[in-house]
């Protein structure tokens, strides 16, 4: 297996993470859990990054771990 890049973008004024593995590409967003977002690649169906909402405010007080399922 090759290296991945992966790419992470926190915007503090929205409170919301985004993190992208790999180039650029089509994909649908599917909820996991409330604020939380999986994106999966049309193409192949792998994880292509998600996105938390709320990321500071009330993702980060959690004490539970999360598990995503394409």
């Amino acid at each position: 297996m090759g290296k991945q890049t992966f790419h992470l973008k926190y915007d503090p004024d929205t409170d919301i993470l985004n993190v992208s593995f790999g180039r650029a590409r089509k994909s649908v967003s599917v909820e996991q859990e409330p604020e939380v977002f999986v994106r999966i690649d049309t193409e192949n169906q792998e994880i292509a990054g998600f996105t938390v909402l709320g990321f500071k405010n009330s993702f980060l007080t959690r004490k539970q771990e999360l598990t995503f399922t394409p």
